[in-house]
């Protein structure tokens, strides 16, 4: 059953990471988002509960967004998701935009 509370959007976006408490960092693709969280491939593993700093590279905006605190919900081999639960408004007003734009996944 599906629990999703916003529906995810088809992207690719480089991205980088970091943890803010275990020594984990590196780079990502974001392969889908929502203006709730996403899903990153990643050769870095991370663990579920962990919160890292999330630089997001959108392909229209010179400026990256920036997200002080994602938490990792799931993980497997080569990806993970994370929800975004420290946001600053304006960044998530310029992912909620994103999302808007751009087509969901069915």
């Amino acid at each position: 059953m599906e629990k999703r509370h916003h529906p995810r959007i088809a992207v690719k976006y480089r991205s980088h990471f970091s943890g803010k408490g275990p020594m984990v960092a590196g780079d990502g693709e974001l392969c889908d988002m929502s203006s709730g969280g996403c899903r990153v491939a990643s050769k870095v593993g991370v663990s579920v509960g962990i919160e890292l700093e999330l630089c997001i590279f959108s392909d229209d905006d010179p400026n990256p967004l920036m997200v002080d605190g994602a938490t990792v919900r799931w993980a497997r081999l080569g990806e993970f998701g994370v929800a975004f639960t420290n946001i600053r408004p304006p960044v998530q007003r310029r992912v909620n935009d994103l999302c808007r734009r751009l087509i969901p996944l069915k």
